[in-house]
């Protein structure tokens, strides 16, 4: 190896970023995207390999260039940019023997969104990007995207809205054409556009600003929706395929618990951005207080806690003070008050600390506010650590799930934590409470 290219790898950084090889005469022979740029460079000439093609890009190599960016997603967009560019020779064939995907917007109108290998052969293209190495990571990024901003991917329009309009991954742009939906659609394409573009910062600023005006506006089901668009974002740029294992361990417990809502509980959820965990404390006749906890990403989100005092708190549906040590009745006080809020961003899924009776005064809370079929809610026993799901058919309880997760699940894990934060968090607003009493 040339001391010059040694030296180089040396001093290259474990960030995320494009390498790109050159030969001896200076032109580009390979582009490659890296989470860590000084592993994955380094693995080139410290690996023995076996495939023909990269023992010879290996012996071609001469000169090396990289480019930092701030996440593997922007390096995965980079990386297709400047393959479409340059065309290097060992960038030519995927590793398959196929062409490199591309992802295609059509011309037609309403725009079409799809993944091709050749798209100089597609008829009516008004943009393409790529090409992308990996086609899993294609189908990837649009199932994401998809589910952001949802868009049309049929070849031709159905005459009524098909199966991906009702799991809410298309607009429906087709059996409910006007000036509106073609309107609104249009401002989804431009996102779409400026996602694979690698606009998503000015994008997301963009959003934000819509939230704020959604809110100010006192539309807060509009606001909630961005404010799902940015969280999603997010959590897209701030890692693709590259988060740290305590946050993968995260997000593979939120997927695991959105399964078990499909299969158990009878209600369909997309995605679980938050979820919000409640307790009662009431260890004496005096005080009774409970608790609101909120987790986004599954990591806390402290800002949203709140605390609730229902000693005394008048119940407007009996026309009576709340003054006893009822644990269901104090949950569905709780959630009365906090779906009184609407400026407070929704939950997807709400946990209870404990079982049916608790669970079920949760759900009759969400059912007055037509909420029921929106927030799922389930319980998590403190005795047993068994999760009890209500199935849900016709906006009623027809059966209980009692579930027992493996100790080492990681949705369990996550369950626990937001269980026993809802507790820590009444437990704490308890003894504030108490403290004042004993001083008084």
């Amino acid at each position: 190896m040339i001391e010059a290219l040694k030296n180089k790898i040396k001093q290259l950084p474990k960030k995320p970023g494009v390498y790109i090889y050159k030969n001896a005469k200076g032109k580009i022979i390979y582009i490659g995207k890296a989470l860590s740029l000084k592993n994955r460079v380094s693995s080139y000439f410290h690996q023995k390999h076996h495939d023909v093609k990269t023992i010879e890009l290996v012996e071609n190599i001469a000169d090396l260039q990289t480019i930092l960016v701030d996440n593997e997603f922007e390096a995965l967009l980079l990386e297709a940019k400047l393959i479409k560019q340059h065309r290097p020779k060992y960038n030519i064939q995927a590793k398959d023997g196929k062409s490199y995907l591309y992802i295609i917007i059509g011309k037609e109108y309403p725009h079409r969104i799809f993944a091709s290998r050749i798209p100089e052969s597609e008829e009516k293209i008004l943009t393409w990007f790529g090409p992308f190495p990996s086609s899993r990571e294609v189908k990837e990024i649009l199932k994401i995207i998809r589910r952001i901003f949802p868009f049309r991917s049929c070849n031709n329009l159905p005459k009524r809205p098909c199966l991906y309009y009702h799991m809410k991954l298309c607009p429906g742009v087709c059996g409910l054409a006007n000036n509106s939906t073609y309107d609104e659609y249009s401002k989804t394409i431009t996102r779409i556009r400026q996602i694979l573009s690698g606009k998503t910062k000015k994008l997301v600023k963009s959003l934000q600003k819509e939230m704020k005006s959604a809110a100010k506006a006192m539309d807060f089901e509009q606001a909630q929706k961005i404010k799902f668009q940015i969280d999603t974002l997010s959590r897209l740029t701030s890692g693709w395929k590259s988060t740290p294992k305590e946050n993968q361990d995260k997000s593979m417990a939120i997927e695991e618990i959105k399964n078990i809502l499909i299969k158990f509980g009878g209600i369909n959820l997309l995605a679980i951005n938050k979820i919000e965990g409640y307790d009662v404390s009431n260890l004496s006749s005096q005080i009774i207080v409970g608790s609101m906890v909120a987790f986004s990403g599954g990591e806390p989100e402290t800002s949203s806690y709140r605390k609730f005092n229902l000693k005394g708190f008048f119940d407007f549906s009996t026309d009576k003070f709340f003054d006893s040590q009822d644990d269901p009745r104090g949950i569905k006080q709780i959630l009365e008050r906090r779906l009184r809020h609407p400026e407070w961003i929704l939950p997807q899924m709400i946990l209870i600390d404990g079982g049916k009776t608790q669970v079920g005064a949760a759900f009759e809370a969400l059912k007055e506010k037509g909420l029921d079929t929106q927030i799922a809610v389930i319980g998590l026993t403190k005795e047993n650590e068994i999760l009890i799901i209500p199935q849900i058919k016709n906006r009623f309880i027809i059966f209980w799930k009692s579930l027992r997760l493996p100790r080492n699940s990681s949705a369990l894990r996550l369950l626990q934590h937001i269980r026993d934060e809802s507790h820590r968090f009444a437990q704490k607003y308890y003894k504030q409470i108490h403290t004042g009493i004993l001083r008084s």
